[in-house]
Parts: C-alpha cells; sequence; structure tokens
C-alpha cells in the first residue's frame, strides 16, 4: 500500500498519524547570512588591514551558510520526495520503496 494513501486515511488521533506522517520541509531563514554579509562589506569598506580581514573571513562564513542552507533545503526536499512514493506493509509495519517490494 502506498504510505501517503495510507496516512492520509488514518484518522486524525491515530498514534501512526505522528509517526508515519512526512518529513517537514525545512524553514528557510535568511537572517543570518544576511548579517553575515552586511557587516562583511561593512568591514571591507572601512579600510584597514585588519577590518578587510574580518570582511574576507566573514564573506566566507557567509558563502558557507548560504551552501549549508541550500544543501539542508535539497536533503528535506529529496526526503519528501522518497516518501511520497514509499509502500507501507500493514502485517509487518514497515517502509520500503517500491523497487523492493515482493510480489505476494
Amino acid at each position: 500500500m502506498n504510505l501517503a494513501e495510507f496516512w492520509r486515511s488514518l484518522s486524525q488521533d491515530a498514534e501512526l498519524k505522528v509517526s508515519l506522517a512526512q518529513p517537514a520541509p525545512y524553514e528557510i531563514r535568511w537572517v543570518v547570512p544576511v548579517v553575515l554579509g552586511v557587516v562583511a562589506v561593512l568591514c571591507l569598506t572601512a579600510g584597514s588591514a585588519a577590518s578587510i580581514l574580518l570582511g574576507v573571513v566573514l564573506l566566507l562564513v557567509t558563502a558557507g551558510t548560504v551552501v549549508w542552507i541550500w544543501r539542508e533545503s535539497a536533503v528535506r526536499a529529496a526526503s519528501r520526495g522518497a516518501w511520497s512514493t514509499l509502500l507501507y506493509c500493514r502485517r509487518c509495519p514497515n517502509q520500503f520503496p517500491p523497487d523492493k517490494a515482493l510480489a505476494a
């Protein structure tokens, strides 16, 4: 049985409704990278060697943060997509991809 269909068929107060739920989407919060980027630009425009070095380091941290956010978002999207294709065995409560299904 398709897991998504089985999950939708459960009543709202069913215990399985929570444990079999689709993974939550990643909530992207751009506040940290934007603030880091603004501070980095301010440091780069200050002019002293120490502030320029700090600005470069902050730009690298900003880039790393953006990459981390992008990767986490992609991983969550992939897990949500995989969830929608999973099958569910009601005899032995297991979830498995369709290519691992055995003919009964």
